[in-house]
């Protein structure tokens, strides 16, 4: 199980003072959010709520995880704003056939430029297979019917 996504639910698990709270607002199953509170309490090598038929309450361990757990989720959810907000940069490295150069990615170069000022593009113009690894190559882009084993193909258009 995903630790941050535990420490997520244990967080809303507090907030709200019950297991079948956290539930519905996280539209989880309860035994959904057991299975987290279980993992954080392994984690945490201890008990971190008492449980009653009423009421859930904190142990002096809970509150201590739980002020950790902020901390946690903060961070996680500053690291994926910055990944959401970073703006593209460095070498982009590009492999492609004569053809496709000339016909596809020419025509597209002047807007893309534009749209990502920091990037900086190379382009190698070949018309044989490249080793993305041996050659540093970024992305490659073949018009092929018999892609290349082991390669990562998608089918564009």
């Amino acid at each position: 199980m995903d630790r941050v996504i535990a420490a997520q639910v244990y967080m809303r698990i507090c907030e709200l003072g019950s297991l079948s709270a956290a539930a519905r607002a996280l539209g989880m199953s309860r035994p959904m959010v057991s299975r987290y509170l279980e993992q954080m309490e392994q984690w945490a090598g201890t008990r971190l709520v008492h449980r009653s038929t009423r009421k859930l309450t904190l142990t002096a361990a809970g509150e201590k995880v739980l002020q950790k757990t902020r901390t946690l989720t903060q961070l996680s959810d500053e690291i994926a704003g910055q990944s959401e907000r970073a703006i593209p940069s460095g070498t982009l490295r590009v492999a492609c056939a004569h053809f496709t150069a000339m016909q596809l990615i020419s025509p597209l170069l002047p807007d893309f430029l534009a749209r990502y000022p920091q990037l900086r593009l190379e382009l190698d113009i070949n018309n044989h297979p490249v080793s993305l690894i041996g050659e540093r190559i970024d992305v490659a882009i073949r018009i092929t019917d018999n892609p290349e084993p082991g390669a990562i193909a998608r089918r564009l258009g």
